[in-house]
């Protein structure tokens, strides 16, 4: 069976279809993602997006960036997590992006509020 595409995914996790798959996405070897719900700080988030297995296809060219930025625009109701980082560029490049930090085991993860409303 063919990988979904990340918006396939999105719309079908939605409506209560498998929540938790490897994604195709330009630029991207692999990519697992969760359409779920996290605590932060004592609150409930909800929807996140976890993005986790990142692997670009041509890592330092901008393809997080750019699955970042598309991602603020077509789902800004999101809250975005990447758990465990092994990459000091690429825990860098999160920070730069503006999410936060949260050291909850031997890697660290990050994550950001939604784009829109009231985190």
């Amino acid at each position: 069976m063919a990988q979904k595409t990340l918006d396939e995914f999105i719309r079908g996790a939605k409506i209560g279809r498998p929540s938790n798959a490897y994604v195709t996405y330009p630029g991207f070897k692999h990519l697992y993602v969760r359409h779920t719900q996290r605590l932060f700080l004592g609150n409930i988030a909800s929807p996140v997006l976890d993005l986790a297995n990142i692997e670009a296809r041509h890592p330092g060219k901008g393809a997080f960036t750019k699955l970042f930025h598309y991602l603020r625009i077509a789902y800004p109701e999101h809250w975005l997590y990447v758990e465990c980082v092994q990459n000091n560029r690429f825990e860098k490049k999160l920070l730069e992006l503006g999410f936060t930090q949260l050291d909850v085991g031997l890697s660290p993860c990050f994550y950001m509020p939604p784009a829109e409303g009231d985190p």
